[in-house]
């Protein structure tokens, strides 16, 4: 279905607006978050070297010893091999082949214009002059008008042949010409490399080219031939260099390119220290190669011994990945029916979980150094038996798979800096966190088993073949470590499971956070609740029903959560329990008391189910979404029947006539969610009062009240919603609801229009 219609703007100005500026606000909560995470993750390095002052001949007062395993650059000598590979590097011109065709097509035309000016000069038809003027403007030569007559009284380019002209200078051309040949950039041997995009790159020698001089001494050889004049040969000459260029030229970008090359083919000189190697013992005399190692190991620290600098680089880091995280979930509003609280919610288990690495960090290798069990196992391979995966089992549970997913990414890096930034870490966390995320999805949210399932059936078997993997490649491989490793991988994946299981509850209450399992929960229709509308008011029971079927529909299309707008749609018309009489729907039971009421008080009645729905969702701890589908169900519109009625009945004395008291008082829906449920409340309501309709019935009845709504200005402060998810709700509801009003075949044997002949002696 298509709407020719136009949503106005938005009246509703943020309220944050009004007490300054909101983004001031959550750029200072922003930083603060940011400052946190990187001082739980940064971890200051153990330095090995304390004397700077050391010179050669100097006694050690202390053993060196080397605080954990580097790779120290020796710069020098890095820096020697890579002037080496600049020394022979043999730089690169530009060969341009436009150039010739070029050449050869402008001389062409040369020899046709001045072929033609010497039949019109043979004529007495030629103005020197124009001549001149066009020469100049169209081909970019300056002559004189004697040189001109000159020319042309000799024919000098009548005596030339043509084609032996451009076979030649296409020879020179072909060869390659430099602009000049002193000065220029060249290699060893006097080589340079020539790229073509015909011949691909090929080296000469320089001496194997021309340059512009000796052009101009071929060109002279060749003219020789034609005995032309001293005069005619020195006004030809310069002519025919206008059309002869240099196309072989230094190209900086491809020297640049060959020079980066050569240089990413230098290795670093590395020298490898493991942990614990003595370097100088207490009393060693400190020679030149010592000092040269010691200046090294002190060089490596120094990049990252400074705490400010270490937690700069961090918080830079961390700056620029939580910003892109934040602006993914803007633009693509990942999160599912939670979404408003991803940003927060992740950002306190960012901090829980970066807080919990750095505790285990420091426990686990107690606990190590106190087992009595003879294994030699350093305390770092410990690390593999955090329980990383903890953050991610609570994003997947809590929000969606998409989120779960950006988180992973980012816990990865932050458990990657905490243990060292050690890079087996963060894909051994980075595994484990994808599996959960998808274990989540696969299980779905329904039940909190899911988590024990996506535990045990996807992190588990992850990080025993990860933690596996690393022990067999290590150095130092032996049976015993990767028993070692693959243990710590399980106790991960346990203690991960264990934790999230307990947290979750947690989480949701301490946050605030809604669950498909919480949604479960309450729209299990043998709730108390539920049994007492069916049993007061069985018309707004149904209603609810049709309404939750209608919603879900639309959720389906729009990629919404059904789950959460069957909730929504069962619970907006709870405020009718307690005065089911007074409502259409429940008409079949009870006797309409409308009749001895009064407009007013009649719309009282019914805008007052608004405030005794709140009033029931807070005694049942609905949770917020749940909630504001009661409130904002009818918007602010008018209750028409009655607001008709009593204009009716002021007979045209309207001075003391308020609309007002026939409005709604509730929000307008400020949310696509509860915008569906106005529309399907209304739907539902409107074809209820169709007698046998058909396609077009129920086309025009959908058209018309998202028509009414819009022209009311009911969706001005409604986020998401727009032309062509209305087109989608739309579009959801009639089908929906051909499916129910669908005409079935007469049933066979029947003809219920017949009067039973038993009717007038019932049994």
């Amino acid at each position: 279905m298509n709407f020719d219609l136009e949503l106005k703007k938005k009246k509703r100005q943020l309220e944050a607006t009004k007490n300054g500026n909101p983004w001031i606000g959550k750029l200072l909560i922003g930083i603060a978050f940011v400052a946190v995470i990187s001082y739980v993750s940064y971890r200051p390095p153990l330095k090995t070297i304390k004397d700077s002052n050391l010179k050669v001949g100097d006694i050690a007062v202390d053993d060196i010893v080397i605080r954990k395993d580097m790779t120290v650059e020796d710069r020098e000598m890095t820096e020697l091999n890579r002037q080496k590979a600049r020394a022979n590097l043999i730089p690169v011109y530009e060969f341009s082949e436009q150039k010739i065709a070029s050449s050869q097509m402008l001389l062409n035309e040369w020899f046709e214009y001045f072929k033609e000016m010497r039949k019109q000069w043979t004529k007495g038809q030629l103005d020197l002059d124009e001549v001149r003027s066009d020469i100049s403007s169209n081909f970019g030569i300056e002559l004189t008008t004697k040189s001109i007559r000159d020319l042309l009284r000799a024919n000098v380019f009548g005596k030339i042949d043509l084609h032996r002209l451009q076979e030649e200078i296409a020879q020179w051309e072909e060869k390659g010409i430099l602009l000049s040949k002193i000065g220029i950039p060249k290699g060893p041997d006097d080589l340079i490399t020539i790229y073509s995009e015909k011949r691909g790159t090929t080296q000469f020698k320089v001496t194997e080219l021309y340059d512009s001089n000796e052009i101009r001494e071929e060109l002279n050889d060749f003219l020789k031939q034609y005995a032309l004049s001293k005069n005619e040969h020195a006004v030809i000459i310069p002519i025919l260099l206008e059309y002869i260029s240099a196309n072989v030229s230094f190209s900086k970008i491809l020297t640049r390119q060959q020079e980066e090359k050569a240089l990413s083919m230098v290795n670093p000189v590395f020298i490898q220290l493991k942990k614990n190697k003595i370097i100088l013992r207490r009393g060693d005399e400190i020679n030149k190669d010592h000092l040269k190692l010691v200046r090294l190991i002190r060089a490596e620290e120094i990049t990252g011994s400074y705490r400010i600098s270490g937690i700069f680089m961090i918080f830079m880091v961390f700056a620029i990945l939580f910003y892109f995280f934040w602006r993914l979930h803007v633009l693509t509003k990942i999160g599912g029916i939670n979404r408003s609280k991803l940003n927060f919610v992740s950002a306190m288990t960012f901090i829980a979980c970066a807080v919990s690495y750095r505790l285990a960090l420091f426990v686990y290798p107690l606990i190590l150094n106190n087992i009595a069990l003879s294994i030699n196992i350093d305390n770092t391979d410990m690390v593999y038996g955090i329980p990383f995966a903890i953050g991610s089992l609570l994003i997947a549970f809590l929000f969606s798979l998409q989120s779960a997913v950006t988180f992973s990414i980012i816990n990865a890096i932050i458990s990657g800096i905490i243990c060292d930034w050690n890079f087996k870490v963060m894909l051994f966390v980075l595994a484990g966190n994808l599996a959960v995320a998808f274990g989540i999805e696969f299980y779905q949210r329904l039940k909190r088993s899911s988590i024990l399932k996506a535990g045990f059936f996807w992190l588990l078997p992850v990080n025993v073949l990860t933690t596996m993997m690393f022990a067999l490649t290590q150095d130092d491989f032996s049976w015993r470590r990767v028993a070692f490793f693959v243990v710590m991988g399980i106790l991960s994946a346990l203690l991960s499971v264990f934790i999230a299981n307990f947290l979750i509850p947690l989480w949701e209450v301490i946050f605030k956070v809604l669950t498909d399992l919480k949604l479960v929960e309450i729209t299990n229709l043998n709730l108390p609740v539920f049994r007492e509308m069916l049993e007061k008011a069985p018309g707004t029971y149904h209603h609810s029903q049709m309404v939750a079927s209608l919603a879900e529909s639309a959720a389906q299309e729009l990629q919404l959560s059904p789950i959460l707008l069957r909730a929504m749609a069962l619970y907006h018309d709870i405020g009718k329990i307690d005065s089911p009489q007074f409502f259409t729907e429940n008409a079949s039971v009870y006797e309409n008391p409308h009749g001895k009421l009064t407009p007013r008080e009649s719309a009282k009645i019914i805008i007052a189910h608004i405030s005794a729905g709140m009033e029931k969702a807070e005694s049942l701890k609905l949770p917020r979404k749940v909630a504001q589908s009661i409130d904002q169900h009818h918007g602010t519109k008018l209750v028409k029947y009655f607001y008709e009625k009593a204009k009716e009945s002021s007979s045209g004395q309207l001075d003391d006539f308020d609309e007002n008291m026939f409005r709604y008082p509730g929000k307008k829906p400020q949310e696509i969610e509860q915008a569906i449920i106005m529309l399907a409340d209304q739907v539902e309501a409107a074809s209820k009062s169709l007698s046998s309709p058909n396609d077009q019935d129920i086309k025009n009845v959908i058209e018309q009240i998202i028509s009414a709504d819009i022209a009311e200005n009911q969706f001005s402060e409604c986020r998401g919603l727009t032309f062509q998810a209305l087109n989608i709700i739309a579009g959801s509801f009639y089908n929906k609801l051909a499916s129910i009003y669908h005409q079935r075949i007469a049933y066979p044997g029947f003809d219920f229009k017949k009067e039973n002949v038993n009717d007038s002696n019932p049994t």
